[in-house]
């Protein structure tokens, strides 16, 4: 069942830490998942609920829109960085759910008072590079990869997880 565009409009969309009883949800949303190619073969397209289990040590975050999972991102911690990755269902993509779970990712970056979190995106998602871009992520000399540094006294983004 797919909501319709008016119940999406009027809903906030918000991102919550994932449980275990979203996984699930989340199966049923990468069973369908469409990357086009551009998330560096990830999701696999076997197999997600191993894969999901290999990331249930991080904090997990999804989008729910009627009780549907059609958003998940995750903050892979090590040492005093975090490695973010964001992923959308393809029906659901230019709603600013991909936005609302950067910025969780984030503020859970400052809770967890990491130096830095970064991610990676191929050269062409140009969506993924100009929402990294927008929330204050820098680029090196590889454009598909973009850090953010967290200052503890800088709260405008941690407090956002709306879009």
């Amino acid at each position: 069942m797919r909501a319709t565009e008016e119940s999406v409009a009027t809903q906030a969309i918000t991102a919550e830490r994932s449980t275990a009883a979203d996984r699930p949800g989340l199966v049923e949303m990468y069973l369908s998942f469409d990357p086009k190619g551009l998330a560096l073969g990830l999701p696999p397209r076997k197999d997600p609920a191993r894969w999901l289990e290999s990331l249930s040590p991080f904090p997990n975050f999804v989008v729910k829109v009627n009780g549907r999972i059609v958003g998940h991102g995750v903050l892979c911690i090590d040492g005093d960085t975090g490695e973010t990755a964001v992923f959308v269902h393809q029906d659901w993509r230019g709603r600013s759910i991909g936005k609302v779970l950067l910025k969780a990712l984030i503020a859970e970056g400052r809770r967890q008072h990491l130096r830095r979190v970064w991610g990676m995106a191929a050269p062409d998602n140009f969506v993924m590079l100009r929402l990294a871009d927008s929330l204050g992520f820098v680029t090196g000399s590889d454009p598909g990869v973009f850090h953010l540094d967290l200052k503890e006294d800088d709260s405008e983004i941690s407090s956002a997880t709306a879009g």
